[in-house]
């Protein structure tokens, strides 16, 4: 090396001799740098931390609001369910006394002699699907068969003649 060539810069002379005059450049410690970045690295991801976090407690607090309303759903619908099925219940109790006063309607007919033995189911089916009918058909109906023994009073005389007329 010749004292006409440029020196290697050792980190402490300024290299250019236009910036001579000039307060020399830091040149930090690549150690510090590092530091720098690292904290720079650790904050942002302290402050994404801080977010995850709140985004945590949000999903949280939105699953409990999801959790409520599905045990509100839930509860509401066990509700309905219990009441269909106490109409199920109330609807095959009203089914059965229906059937119960047809079957007592045809049978108070039969014993008045309007309707014959034989017609019982018929008449309970129209009873059934279309009682204003029913009752239409039946209500001045006379009887057919006589179901009541009733004693007949015979005119006085009659029965002596009846019995003289054996004797003789």
């Amino acid at each position: 090396m010749t004292e006409t060539d440029p020196k290697p810069n050792d980190g402490k002379t300024n290299p250019n001799p236009q910036d001579e005059g000039k307060p020399e450049p830091r040149n930090d410690d690549p150690l510090d740098k590092f530091s720098q970045i690292k904290e720079r690295y650790e904050k942002e991801l302290s402050d994404k931390d801080k977010i995850i976090k709140d985004l945590q407690d949000k999903l949280s607090k939105k699953d409990n609001e999801v959790n409520d309303t599905i045990t509100e759903l839930n509860d509401e619908v066990n509700e309905k369910l219990q009441q269909a099925q106490k109409i199920q219940d109330l609807q095959a109790t009203v089914n059965e006394l229906v059937e119960e006063r047809a079957e007592a309607t045809v049978d108070a007919y039969i014993q008045k002699g309007i309707i014959l033995p034989s017609q019982k189911e018929a008449a309970k089916k129209l009873c059934l699907t279309d009682n204003d009918t029913f009752l239409d058909l039946y209500r001045d109906a006379k009887p057919m068969v006589e179901t009541h023994k009733q004693r007949k009073s015979v005119p006085t005389g009659t029965a002596e003649r009846i019995a003289n007329y054996f004797k003789n």
